[in-house]
């Protein structure tokens, strides 16, 4: 464990990285793009152990799809670090709609705003609401995360 002086100076660079009143709801995030090979599909499906035949093999899609939680966890994360240095940034809750089914091989398009952003118990948080779409347009998912910023709280 780092001395009390160490984690205190970290907790200072990491609330200090994205400066919450200059945070701007409304802010437009991205776009980032995602790809999907069949390899990285394969790697993915072999550390979840979950080799579903539609991810794998085919599916009733024309193709094998990529699992829904692909990259999902990562997207809130991504949009902020496309304007912020979001390295010391801590996920506090994600809600994902997906509409329709992603294929291998396909990139996705992610774009993204700031919702909103607040503070809770003194610590800072912000929402990003992002839509996805492939490189075909198709809009594939939709996205809510809730980011907390740092650990230092306001006083």
């Amino acid at each position: 464990m780092r001395p009390a002086s160490e984690q205190r100076a970290i907790s200072l660079v990491m609330s200090k990285a994205i400066p919450f009143d200059q945070i701007e709801v409304g802010q437009e995030l991205g776009p980032i793009e995602t790809p999907a090979s069949a390899n990285a599909v394969r790697r993915y499906c072999e550390d979840w152990q979950d080799p579903n035949p539609l991810y794998l093999q085919d599916s009733p899609f024309g193709g094998p799809i990529v699992p829904p939680a692909f990259m999902a966890g990562l997207t809130g994360f991504q949009l902020l670090g496309s304007r912020c240095d979001a390295r010391a940034t801590i996920g506090a809750k994600t809600e994902h709609e997906n509409i329709n089914p992603w294929r291998v091989g396909k990139k996705l398009i992610t774009r993204g705003r700031i919702a909103d952003k607040y503070i809770k118990r003194g610590l800072e948080y912000v929402v990003i609401e992002s839509v996805s779409v492939d490189e075909d347009g198709l809009e594939i998912r939709r996205s809510r995360d809730h980011i907390l910023l740092g650990i230092e709280r306001r006083k």
